[in-house]
C-alpha cells in the first residue's frame, strides 16, 4: 500500500492497464488452446437447385414437371451460365468445459482434386460447452458449365444427381475451412486449413 501510496495517478493507471493486458493475454492463449480442441464435421448437403429449379430429392430428369424439364433443357443447352446451388453444412463440436465463439469461416470446394470455389461464411456462432453442437451452413453456387471441358447433356446431369444421391458421402467433392476464433472482439484465424470428413 506504501508503494502504491507513493505512485502519481498516471503512474496506478499504467500498472492497471499493463495488469489488465496481461491477464487479457493470458485469456487469449487460454481460449486459442480450447479452441484448437474443437472438431468439424461435414454433416449434410441439401437444399440443391439448378438454373433455379428445385432438385431436393430428384433422381432423373423424369421426376420433374414438363416445365421445370424445358428449363433445364434449355439452360443446358444454351449459352447462359449453369448455376448449380446447394448448401453445405458444417457442424462443430465442442468438447471443452467454457464456451467457443466462432466469428467468421473462410472455406474451398474441391471436385476431383481441383479448387472450384472459395468462400468465407460471415457469422457469428456460439459453441455450448461440454460436447455442445452448432452447424454453419456454406452458401455453394458454381457453374457447372465452367466444370466440364466438354459440358455434355448426360454428364452434367449424372454429376448432379450423383451428387443429390451421395450427399456428404461423395468422394469427388472435398471441402477445407478455416475457422476464426473470437477474442476480445478480435477474429483469430486458426491455423491452417481443416480437411472435413463426414464424421467427428
Amino acid at each position: 500500500m506504501k508503494f502504491f501510496a507513493k505512485l502519481s495517478p498516471a503512474n496506478h493507471l499504467s500498472i492497471l492497464i499493463l495488469a489488465s493486458a496481461s491477464m487479457a493475454a493470458c485469456q487469449a492463449v487460454k481460449q486459442v488452446r480450447n479452441f484448437a480442441q474443437c472438431v468439424f464435421r461435414l454433416q449434410s448437403l441439401d437444399k440443391f437447385s439448378v438454373a433455379g429449379v428445385d432438385f431436393s430429392g430428384k433422381k432423373s430428369l423424369s421426376d420433374f414437371n414438363f416445365a421445370d424439364a424445358a428449363k433445364i433443357t434449355a439452360a443446358l443447352t444454351g449459352n447462359s451460365p449453369l448455376t448449380f446451388n446447394f448448401v453445405a453444412n458444417v457442424e462443430v463440436q465442442n468438447p471443452n468445459p467454457v464456451p467457443a465463439s466462432i466469428g467468421q469461416m473462410d472455406w474451398i470446394l474441391e471436385i476431383d482434386g481441383k479448387e472450384i470455389l472459395s468462400g468465407a461464411l460471415q457469422q457469428r456462432i456460439q459453441v455450448a460447452p461440454h460436447g455442445g453442437l452448432a452447424s454453419m451452413p456454406l452458401l455453394v453456387s458454381f457453374d457447372l458449365k465452367k466444370l466440364f471441358a466438354n459440358p455434355q447433356r448426360d454428364t452434367v446431369l449424372g454429376f448432379i444427381f450423383d451428387t443429390i444421391a451421395k450427399g456428404n458421402d461423395n468422394p469427388r467433392l472435398a471441402f477445407k475451412i478455416k475457422p476464426y476464433v473470437n477474442i476480445a472482439g478480435l477474429d483469430v484465424p486458426y491455423p491452417g486449413y481443416i480437411s472435413l470428413k463426414k464424421d467427428f
